[in-house]
């Protein structure tokens, strides 16, 4: 008989966990699928009812895990974006001198993206729903704010000259992000992606006045 209560009591406490995991299980369909939409097609041509059917799954279920379309595409935003600022911070950290790091996080930054192409394109430039240029805006303060912490290291320690970081930050970013659009935005492979990689470099580099030439 206790055997038996003990049995009850502890599928009951079963439940609830496997009722979070198919949740989760499903809400990762869902964000994997709508970054294989939106890679596709970009974000003004996202419907949510092709999202549903590639993630197998209703489209009031989406609702469910989502309060609108923007919610959604936000998340899909935040997740990628985080996952990849995540990866160039790794790499700026590193080692090496700061010229030495900036030119990794920077070279780390446009292989990854052009190797993404129009879907790169697209979460640094398409138009979109206010939630998701809000997340995009805080990302590239998130470069910035990394790329002036180099260059303060840099300055400390005699190897880039004096100036404003926060400044020359903003430089650095525009550079890595800018120079970048047109190329992302074009149909067909693209040509000589390691040269237009090592310029963005070298001009990142110029901006802070760095004067060894780490490897680009």
């Amino acid at each position: 008989m206790h055997r038996e209560v003990g049995s009850v009591v502890e599928q009951k406490a079963q439940r609830p966990t496997a009722a979070r995991q198919r949740r989760a299980a499903a809400r990762e369909a869902i964000l994997t699928a709508t970054r294989e939409v939106i890679a596709e097609t970009g974000f003004p041509d996202a419907q949510v009812s092709v999202i549903a059917h590639r993630a197998g799954v209703a489209v009031g279920s989406i609702y469910q895990h989502f309060p609108s379309r923007a919610e959604l595409f936000a998340e899909m935003y935040r997740q990628v974006a985080g996952h990849e600022y995540d990866v160039v911070k790794q790499a700026a950290a590193d080692g090496g001198s700061a010229s030495e790091r900036i030119a990794t996080a920077v070279r780390t930054f446009c292989t990854r993206a052009l190797r993404a192409g129009r879907f790169a394109h697209t979460l640094l430039v398409e138009p979109t729903e206010p939630a998701v240029d809000e997340h995009r805006l805080a990302f590239r303060e998130g470069y910035r704010r990394l790329f002036a912490r180099l260059i303060t290291d840099g300055i400390a320690e005699g190897e880039l000259p004096t100036q404003d970081a926060e400044i020359s930050s903003a430089a650095v970013l525009g550079i890595m992000t800018e120079t970048l659009v047109r190329p992302l935005g074009e149909t067909g492979p693209m040509k000589q992606p390691e040269k237009l990689v090592r310029q963005v470099v070298q001009l990142s580099l110029a901006a802070i006045g760095a004067t060894s030439s780490p490897r680009a």
